[in-house]
């Protein structure tokens, strides 16, 4: 598995416990539920930024 694979796998594994996090943070409290539903708004906009470097990189 090359160090490419490694980082997109390991992004869209913390995008989905981020998710996760955000909705099971609903029942407990409302700033855990907002702060993970941000912080994987970030990690996606961060995917979308690497998938785009990666397509320049060989």
């Amino acid at each position: 598995m090359s160090i490419k694979s490694f980082h997109i796998i390991f992004i869209l594994f913390s995008i989905g416990i981020s998710i996760w996090l955000g909705i099971w943070g609903l029942k407990e409290s409302v700033y855990i539920s907002g702060a993970s539903f941000l912080f994987g708004a970030a990690l996606i906009l961060y995917g979308i930024n690497v998938l785009k470097k990666f397509k320049t990189i060989l």
